[in-house]
């Protein structure tokens, strides 16, 4: 996952719950968003880092979302109306970039219309490079 806020690109660790559901957690890399290689590199030491397997939480034990702290707001909602979320995940032969777009209701979902694959047959760094593009020149 990359989210891009107020110049800065925001890296988290995304972690695999029990349940199967994801979630940031730290490390989170924070970089400047004007410097694209150091975005790139930090995106490449998020996927080697993987998807840790955690426990499930409740909803009583469920954490502040991890961004927060490294982007110094108090509230998720004040961090979202800022920022552009995208996911880079690997599925069926494919490298998928997927902007993520708001919900009328509230929160967001990925945005199919706008979802790009990218071969598995293409080098990672070429299809995080396309990722960092994307993001970076808000399309």
């Amino acid at each position: 996952m990359l989210t891009i806020r107020k110049g800065q690109a925001f890296i988290p660790t995304m972690a695999q719950t029990e349940a199967g559901f994801y979630m940031g957690i730290d490390p989170v890399e924070v970089v400047d968003v004007s410097d694209r290689k150091a975005v790139e590199d930090a995106m490449l030491r998020a996927i080697v880092r993987g998807n840790p397997t955690v426990p499930t939480l409740t909803r009583d034990t469920f954490p502040e979302d991890v961004l927060l702290k490294h982007a110094k707001v108090k509230s998720l909602s004040t961090f979202e109306k800022l920022a552009q979320t995208w996911k880079f995940s690997k599925r069926e032969g494919a490298y998928l970039i997927a902007p993520y777009r708001p919900l009328k209701s509230g929160g967001s979902e990925e945005d199919p219309e706008k979802t790009e694959a990218i071969p598995t047959d293409e080098p990672i760094e070429c299809a995080v490079r396309r990722l960092v593009e994307r993001a970076t020149s808000g399309t």
